[in-house]
């Protein structure tokens, strides 16, 4: 044997076995370099590695085969995992993986378990990197599933129900559903339960869009198993993804972790580009004024979708592109209703970040963020148009600042709310990625698992949908389909202001209720205590929290009304109402309760913070009240806006498309896309570790 050929042999010895490993590799004999028949051994593609470790992954050289779909490969506690099932979890991997065009990938058209990996020194072929992950896969998605049955969600520290009351208060009443810390295991919400409840018809219809006949055809072409298989494999990937999204919706590491996290990895950082001196993103609220749309403007100004410079002078033209076409008189009117809006949100509202929200949610036509009072966070340099750009990257910029900019769009009223380091803001993300993976990592060591690779056989396929195609979408707006229930009773030992939660707070409960529905974030009763106490008095809580605090927690008041007509007209449209009771149906002195909805039978579906009335009232039983139960004692209503459940603006739950660009030049995903794109991505690539 020549040096040379020696030389070769090993070194594909060691790439087919990974790190080392002595394993054979079948290929033609060696030969003499100058036989014809060696010189072509030599141009042939790897082949099959041999047989490995059987403790690990590299056990099977070729894992393809024809074998039993009923035979258990691994166990986690009493959790089985079956050839069929991995079937299903290996071919999603090796979709998912082709789908993301990354830079190392194996020929997808030709056999896996013939082709060196790349990207992974512990394994010797594809086929076996993939199966890796897939078992990884079913290990991460089993081992939350487990951990959401034994340990649920954690709770308000201040929480202390009274077991006694609850049985004989709550007992198979609806309410409980969404009562605050009523069960010890991890509950779905409605919107979890409805997607794994609609699997099946789910999986109907990928697997039309992906040119498939039905369901079944597609678990057997790309999957190579059973439509039973691909949806167990779907359930039981989806709900561990939504246990790992309800335990990271808070995740909040501080400013001193997040600063000795990028210390730590500086160096990595730097080879990405990334450093101190990188430059910052800002945040700013934002409210357009376009001539001829400002309000109290001259209705015979017009707008058309199309330029026409025979219009008389007066008239107000706005492209399709949103671009602007009037008088300098216009202008001028459109200038002079910018002033005013700033000028009467400094000198009545005492010029706070909130309150100029609330101004951009009732006056902007930049429909883009108006739901959201205007607010763009994260923005880079060059995202939006250079007139605004200039005055937002101004390195003298400082919170609180304000301008008025007139572009060819309309008139800018802009607030700089801050900026952040780009460093600081990819540490952090980072972070909270190592974080979410800690909550991985931590279930599957809490739950060990045992695999058998010798009884592991992987069918054929195609390999056409991914982990990501049947994974929850993570709708970011809905963490609280519908308002939650929380109880005064529940917090017995919480102070509001100078009284006591559980006999004072049936104000600052009912806000907490509703400020965690609208603003789609936590808000339990303690923490509303401890923020607002100025609101606390003997008789219970000021009303004046509804209209003052809204636009702070990122939801908005439409208006308060004493007409029941007026309320009952904002519910049927799909309004949220705080009610204020006296005396009579429900209280003995005063009340606040929350209206939710009407049901379909014309009844009022109510969030009620007082746990007695769920005895003392018949009808809360189911939580249906009727009209008259609500006005007979009601005093006052409060109407909220909509709940924001997407941004217009932003490119993953809004339709940008069908907004005139008046602000970017760049695509945009709003804070909170940002941060389901985030857990989708560590659950996705759990299968890593």
């Amino acid at each position: 044997m020549t040096k040379r050929w020696a030389a070769l042999v090993l070194a594909l010895l060691l790439v087919l076995s990974g790190c080392g490993k002595k394993q054979d590799v079948q290929t033609a004999a060696p030969a003499d370099q100058d036989d014809p028949v060696s010189q072509s051994a030599l141009s042939e593609e790897a082949t099959t590695p041999a047989d490995g470790n059987p403790e690990d992954v590299t056990c099977k050289g070729s894992y393809t085969g024809q074998g039993s779909a009923d035979v258990v490969v691994a166990t986690v506690g009493e959790k089985q995992l079956t050839n069929g099932l991995l079937g299903a979890y290996y071919w999603a991997e090796v979709a998912q993986y082709r789908s993301e065009n990354r830079e190392q990938a194996p020929d997808f058209d030709a056999p896996l378990d013939t082709q060196v990996c790349t990207v992974d020194s512990s394994v010797a072929s594809w086929q076996q990197y993939f199966l890796k992950r897939a078992i990884n896969s079913w290990y991460t998605a089993q081992a939350m599933a487990m951990e959401a049955e034994e340990k649920g969600l954690p709770k308000e520290e201040a929480y202390k129900p009274n077991l006694k009351n609850y049985e004989i208060y709550l007992t198979d009443i609806p309410a409980t559903k969404f009562l605050y810390g009523y069960s010890d295991t991890f509950q779905l919400n409605t919107m979890h339960q409805e997607y794994l409840d609609n699997l099946p018809q789910t999986l109907e219809t990928l697997a039309q869009e992906k040119g498939y006949a039905s369901a079944e055809e597609m678990a057997q072409k790309a999957f190579g198993t059973t439509v039973q298989d691909v949806q167990d494999f779907a359930w039981l990937y989806n709900y561990g993804y939504m246990y790992m999204t309800s335990l990271c919706y808070d995740l909040a590491p501080t400013q001193e972790e997040v600063e000795s996290y990028f210390a730590q990895q500086e160096s990595d950082y730097q080879a990405q580009g990334i450093t101190r001196d990188s430059g910052k993103y800002v945040d700013i609220h934002h409210v357009l004024v376009v001539p001829g749309q400002e309000p109290e403007a001259q209705t015979a100004q017009t707008t058309s979708a199309a330029t026409d410079s025979t219009q008389p002078a007066q008239s107000v033209t706005i492209a399709s592109d949103g671009k602007v076409s009037c008088s300098e008189e216009a202008w001028q009117a459109c200038q002079t209703k910018a002033e005013e809006l700033l000028t009467n949100w400094k000198n009545k509202t005492k010029g706070t970040e909130a309150t100029f929200a609330e101004m951009a949610n009732k006056n902007s036509q930049d429909t883009g963020t108006t739901l959201d009072g205007g607010a763009y966070h994260q923005l880079r340099q060059g995202q939006l148009i250079p007139e605004l750009d200039s005055w937002c990257f101004d390195p003298e910029r400082q919170p609180g600042d304000t301008t008025i900019i007139r572009t060819e769009y309309g008139c800018h009223i802009l607030y700089f709310t801050g900026s952040t380091d780009i460093w600081y803001a990819q540490a952090e993300q980072d972070l909270k990625s190592q974080m979410q993976n800690e909550i991985l990592s931590g279930a599957r060591e809490n739950h060990p698992m045992d695999v058998d690779y010798s009884a592991i056989v992987l069918p054929e396929a195609e390999g056409s949908v991914g982990t990501g195609d049947v994974l929850y979408p993570d709708v970011a707006h809905e963490r609280f389909p519908e308002v939650p229930l929380y109880l005064q009773q529940d917090y017995a030992g919480t102070m509001f202001g100078g009284f006591k939660l559980a006999t004072n707070g049936c104000g600052i409960t009912s806000m907490a209720m509703l400020a965690s529905y609208l603003a789609d974030e936590e808000w339990t009763p303690p923490e509303m205590c401890a923020r607002y106490g100025n609101y606390s008095f003997r008789n219970g809580t000021d009303g004046m929290i509804f209209t003052n605090e809204p636009p702070v927690l990122g939801f908005y008041l439409r208006e308060k009304t004493y007409e029941t007509t007026v309320a009952k007209q904002a519910l049927d449209e799909g309004h949220i109402v705080i009610s204020i009771q006296h005396k009579g149906y429900w209280t003995k002195g005063g009340h606040y309760i929350v209206l939710e909805k009407v049901n379909d039978d014309g009844t009022i579906q109510v969030r009620d913070s007082n746990i007695y009335n769920y005895g003392r009232i018949a009808s809360h039983k189911q939580d249906r009240h009727t009209w008259e139960s609500i006005t007979s004692a009601g005093s006052g209503y409060w109407i909220f806006e909509y709940k924001i459940t997407n941004i217009p603006v932003c490119a993953r739950c809004g339709e940008p498309e069908k907004i005139a660009p008046q602000m970017l030049t760049q695509d945009y995903t709003c804070h909170k896309c940002a941060k389901a794109l985030l857990r989708r991505q560590t659950y996705l690539n759990a299968s890593d570790f």
